[in-house]
């Protein structure tokens, strides 16, 4: 007797996904065509036709920010506070927890930090997470760059939020509590690594219904159009090794410069 047929899985998603998504879809599709290179450096199959429109901006609605908090200065924990996950493999990360407060979960540690969510077949890594006094998980991501005065607008960095909420719900699926809030935290890199601020993002049932929105949204694209935009192609990744005919901005590095004369467009 046959085996009836298997439903065939759901595309598996990371925060990073739901961020170069929400740049540019493109962007995405052509992220997850580099990490599947081939031994000889070819990178992956890309499902963007090659005759797509280009978009004027992303096809993913932008999450709730009006329960955002916005701090400057440097961030502090309370002495009943614990970071119990790191993630090992970034470098550079701030000291936020003198070495008597931190507790790492053992789940974790020694190559396994990755976390899923089954549910929403969602995978990855936080910098941090803190167990605050009252027992709830809290991700912290670190960027390297100063938080700029007014974050919902002018600060042009919106994607950050979506990668907290993802991270909400991978802790809450890791750690089994759901996280009240996530942490952007900004570092100037360039002014000796002080904290300059940080954003608490919360996650709740709008959040939450967003992330699932996002998901969907994401899963059912079956196009992953481009979005042209000087700032975003000016920092994205696959534009920098010109394998993106759609860029609005070439990057001018040295090593790239003459590869990106030759790309079509």
């Amino acid at each position: 007797m046959l085996a009836p047929p298997t439903a065939e899985l759901a595309e598996r998603l990371t925060p990073h996904d739901l961020v170069a998504y929400f740049r540019c879809p493109h962007e995405m599709e052509l992220e997850k065509a580099r990490r599947g290179r081939s031994a000889a450096g070819a990178v992956g199959p890309v499902r963007t036709p090659a005759d797509v429109v280009p978009l004027r901006h992303s096809p993913l609605l932008a999450p709730p920010l009006g329960q955002a908090r916005v701090l400057e200065g440097r961030i502090d924990f309370s002495e009943k506070d614990r970071l119990i996950y790191l993630d090992e493999g970034e470098d550079d990360l701030p000291v936020l927890f003198p070495p008597e407060n931190v507790r790492l979960d053992a789940r974790f540690v020694g190559g396994h930090a990755t976390l899923f969510d089954p549910v929403l077949g969602l995978a990855g890594r936080p910098d941090m997470v803190a167990l605050l006094r009252d027992g709830t998980p809290v991700p912290i991501e670190y960027k390297a760059t100063h938080l700029f005065v007014g974050y919902h607008t002018a600060h042009g960095r919106l994607f950050d939020t979506v990668q907290a909420i993802a991270e909400c719900r991978l802790v809450e699926a890791a750690f089994g509590r759901r996280p009240s809030h996530g942490i952007v935290l900004y570092g100037d890199a360039s002014g000796s690594g002080l904290h300059e601020g940080w954003v608490e993002v919360p996650y709740d049932q709008a959040e939450e219904a967003w992330l699932k929105f996002a998901v969907h949204e994401i899963r059912s694209d079956q196009v992953r159009a481009p979005v042209p935009c000087e700032r975003t192609c000016g920092g994205c990744e696959p534009n920098s090794e010109g394998i993106c005919r759609y860029a609005a901005t070439r990057y001018e590095g040295p090593f790239h410069r003459a590869r990106f004369a030759q790309q079509p467009r």
